[in-house]
């Protein structure tokens, strides 16, 4: 299946991605902003070159928060049913991203885009061969729920940042609906008045299913705050999928392993994200 993937024409821009981030985005170390190729066909009125300036502009958004991270070239392709990005690698060492947006839903490409990238992030960074990928991880929920931060927080910095300068001149019209979009999806999420009291009922089913999305926002929602006050701790999340691999691992124990395998600098971090479900670290 992967071989027949790759076997289609793709449309890549590999030089382009270092130049555009800097065009747009300064002049940082762009370490953890990836080489994109596009696959073609799929994307409905949106060409090809509009989709890979998509997929660079909110890989940039977090990416530039992550200085020493390395990742591959990662390869984005339509699919009709959900988004999802690959476990495994193809043979030279590509990561396979899908997304379902099409046509110019620009909005839902970053909300889809973003997510994905947070798992490239969690699952295919640096030593990506050390992580636990797949299934059996009692606290993927976690991730999960940064995924879904990692949605709102590309779409709300884009809304800003595309307001001065956006790939092309005439998308700078989008900012105002990736804002939009944003505080669509936050509205939606179930409003939680005693959260502690909701975390110790919702965690069994959680740990269960990782990916009960209405359970994922409700704990995004407290994570956003932590990520866009200190946006380096994007860095962190390359790091969470380093510990030991055990299905019935607490929450407990794996915020701490977590954090004894982050730098020093992204320590303080993790403690805060423990704060939020009243672990003391």
């Amino acid at each position: 299946m992967l071989a027949s993937l790759f076997a289609m024409k793709t449309f890549q821009f590999f030089a382009l991605c270092v130049a555009a981030a800097s065009l747009f985005f300064g002049t940082e170390n762009f370490a953890a902003v990836p080489g994109i190729a596009v696959q073609e066909g799929g994307w409905g009125s949106a060409s090809v070159r509009e989709i890979h300036a998509l997929a660079l502009a909110t890989a940039t958004e977090i990416g530039r928060h992550c200085p020493k991270t390395r990742i591959g070239t990662i390869v984005v392709h339509h699919r009709d049913d959900h988004p999802q990005t690959a476990w495994a690698r193809t043979a030279d060492g590509k990561i396979i991203v899908g997304i379902e947006a099409r046509d110019r839903q620009c909005a839902q490409f970053v909300f889809q885009f973003a997510h994905e990238f947070c798992h490239v992030l969690a699952t295919q960074a640096n030593d990506w061969q050390r992580t636990w990928r797949g299934d059996g991880k009692p606290n993927l929920w976690l991730e999960e729920s940064f995924a879904e931060a990692a949605s709102l927080f590309a779409l709300r910095t884009m809304s800003r940042s595309w307001e001065r300068s956006a790939p092309f001149r005439n998308w700078r019209t989008y900012a105002p609906e990736f804002a939009a979009y944003a505080g669509e999806r936050m509205r939606a999420t179930p409003a939680v008045a005693d959260f502690a009291r909701w975390f110790r009922q919702n965690e069994p089913a959680m740990r269960r299913n990782g990916t009960l999305r209405a359970s994922n926002s409700v704990v995004a929602a407290r994570l956003l705050p932590l990520l866009e006050a200190e946006p380096r701790a994007w860095e962190a999340i390359t790091f969470m999928n380093l510990g030991a691999r055990d299905r019935k691992m607490p929450l407990s124990a794996f915020l701490a392993e977590w954090r004894q395998n982050c730098p020093p600098k992204l320590q303080p971090f993790i403690a805060k994200v423990a704060q939020v479900f009243g672990i003391a670290l």
